[in-house]
């Protein structure tokens, strides 16, 4: 019952070397280690500590570069030109604010304002993310993969009537109401799956757990069974 998500999950490979960020030097203490999958849940954490005690902005500049990472002519740009609006404290402080108001109220008028803190006003899946990083037991994350994937299956798991994601025409996903009410039913069903892998499974999943399962499925043709 339990083992095609088993699967999935153990097939997680991302890894990312934030090293390889051009201005790396310019940010010492940062940019300066290779996230596996094994490093990712104390990744998270140092973000959330950041996020939550008045840390420093550099670590939204690592998440950025690491979710971005596969988007090899835009990852450096992304990245900083986020790092130079957060350098501004008064622009970090917003940032702070927007992501844990969203984190607690999730609405698309929060999300609009993440997106404009992160001075991303037009992006989707790296604003999301940071959201997720800060409550990963709530919020996964989102991309094309898992777009194409919600799209195809959500019916078989009780989610048929929900909103698909709004996509252009490669799979990326627009920023749009759409695709914030299709996201919040996909982290409905991320936390729904994530309480069935405990019952069923006696494994201690979050939603971000459950995403990264699906997203390595969608990659890799795997069907997933459908929980009790």
């Amino acid at each position: 019952m339990c083992q095609s998500w088993v699967n999935a999950s153990e097939k997680y490979s991302w890894r990312v070397d934030l090293g390889r960020f051009e201005r790396a030097a310019d940010y010492p203490g940062y940019f300066n280690r290779v996230i596996r999958p094994a490093n990712v849940v104390a990744f998270e954490s140092a973000f959330r500590t950041a996020v939550n005690e008045a840390g420093s902005f550099e670590i939204a500049g690592e998440v950025c570069f690491w979710k971005n990472y596969g988007a090899f002519q835009a990852r450096n740009k992304v990245t900083q030109e986020l790092l130079t609006y957060l350098a501004e404290r008064a622009n970090w402080d917003r940032f702070v604010r927007a992501v844990k108001q969203v984190s607690a109220n999730p609405s698309s008028d929060s999300l609009v304002a993440l997106q404009s803190a992160c001075s991303q006003p037009s992006g989707f899946a790296t604003p999301i993310t940071f959201l997720a990083f800060h409550k990963p037991t709530e919020y996964p994350m989102v991309d094309k993969h898992i777009a194409n994937w919600w799209r195809v299956h959500k019916a078989k798991y009780g989610f048929g009537d929900s909103p698909k994601f709004s996509q252009r025409n490669d799979g990326w996903i627009r920023a749009s109401k759409q695709s914030w009410n299709a996201h919040i039913a996909w982290k409905r069903f991320c936390c729904d799956y994530a309480v069935r892998m405990t019952k069923n499974c006696g494994l201690n999943w979050r939603a971000r757990d459950v995403e990264m399962a699906v997203w390595e499925a969608q990659k890799g043709g795997v069907s997933l069974n459908a929980l009790p």
